[in-house]
């Protein structure tokens, strides 16, 4: 089981790095997490990561010094930027201090698991006792779930179903797609017991109650978020269903109502402007020519005033999202096979077909040539 570690200065996101996949089952556990450089450094000492995930900007040592820091003391560890930057000058000093792959915030699970498969074959190969280890602890991990309904007794949720848990609040904060996905998997991993058993009747309440928080955190009236035709509280309701399948049915209407709501909160001018020009982007990414300047005249305002926009909004600049787009936009083309290079520089906005390869290079690890033979394997 290779070890990751996670290092970020914010609490929320290195939960969002740890809960957004199931690490185990693609051979990954995350061992250790660090708020900030210096922390990394004595978790890095006394867990022996084989990979480490960092964000660049962070207090105290930034990303750049620590990777090579890490590189130093640690020569085989494989190192991976996650960041809302992707300033050229950032890239330039990586590359220098030997780091093997980048993501750019905002991204999906496929994403990391694309990151995954790509630096997988540079992590050292690991021991028979390594990989003993990490079997014996998903062996570990089945048998506690095994014993789920006992662990319900002493009133301690399972690991997974708490997990699961920790997701939905996470997805409901950072708005994340996947949350219906979470909900429904929480609520499965209670179908072995019995309807109306006490344990489960606790843990869907739980679940009942971080959607009602949630929507009260946002300021929605409880007439908005509870359909007025309902005739029983929304505590009373959960319990009125007759089996697992309404109660889940019924669940995720609610979760979809929040979800709704929370996408038909009036928009803002500057989310509005912030909108249009993530639009005008999507719409445009070909065009060879394609600035922070043309996205502005787009929208009609300035240039650096929707610069300050962009980044307040999403935390990473427009030229970053340009060239997010048109790489991903690059990625899908390169899957699909059969299209010479130039045509797909040309059609992801990139005139010389040499330069999107150096571009494709930097933010994935490899040449679109090399990403294609990857694939093919």
């Amino acid at each position: 089981m290779y070890k990751v570690m996670i290092v970020d200065d914010e609490p929320l996101f290195r939960d969002y790095l740890r809960l957004k996949m199931d690490w185990q089952s693609h051979g990954f556990e995350v061992c250790c997490e660090a708020r900030d450089g210096l922390e990394a450094l004595l978790e890095a000492e006394k867990h022996q990561p084989h990979l480490a995930l960092i964000d660049i900007n962070m207090p105290f040592m930034d990303g750049i010094e620590l990777a090579g820091k890490l590189k130093d003391r640690f020569g085989r560890i494989v190192i991976v930027f996650v960041s809302g930057h992707n300033e050229f000058e950032y890239l330039q000093k990586a590359v220098r201090t030997g780091v093997q792959d980048y993501l750019l915030k905002p991204f999906n699970a496929e994403e990391m698991l694309d990151m995954l498969g790509r630096v997988r074959p540079k992590l050292p190969r690991l021991s028979r006792e390594q990989e003993t280890a990490g079997q014996a602890k998903e062996g570990g991990s089945a048998a506690a779930s095994g014993q789920s309904s006992q662990a319900g007794q002493a009133g301690q949720a399972p690991a997974e179903l708490s997990s699961i848990r920790d997701a939905i609040v996470l997805g409901l904060r950072m708005k994340d797609a996947d949350i219906l996905d979470e909900v429904r998997k929480a609520v499965r991993q209670l179908r072995g017991s019995r309807w109306g058993d006490e344990y489960a009747d606790a843990m869907m309440m739980g679940l009942l109650s971080l959607v009602l928080t949630f929507a009260g955190e946002r300021g929605f009236s409880f007439s908005r978020v509870w359909d007025s035709g309902e005739d029983k509280a929304p505590y009373d309701r959960l319990k009125a269903c007759a089996s697992w399948e309404e109660a889940e049915e019924w669940l995720i209407a609610l979760y979809r109502r929040v979800i709704q709501l929370t996408e038909d909160v009036k928009p803002t001018k500057a989310s509005s402007l912030f909108a249009a020009a993530i639009s005008y982007i999507g719409q445009h990414y070909a065009d060879a020519e394609l600035s922070a300047e043309q996205v502005a005249s787009g929208v009609y305002v300035d240039s650096s005033y929707l610069r300050r926009i962009f980044r307040k909004e999403s935390g990473y600049s427009i030229v970053d999202h340009i060239t997010h787009i048109r790489m991903k936009k690059a990625r899908i083309l390169l899957l699909e096979g059969n299209r010479r290079l130039a045509d797909i520089s040309e059609s992801v906005g990139y005139a010389d077909p040499n330069y999107f390869s150096k571009s494709f290079k930097k933010r994935f690890g490899v040449t679109p040539t090399e990403y294609e033979q990857l694939v093919k394997k």
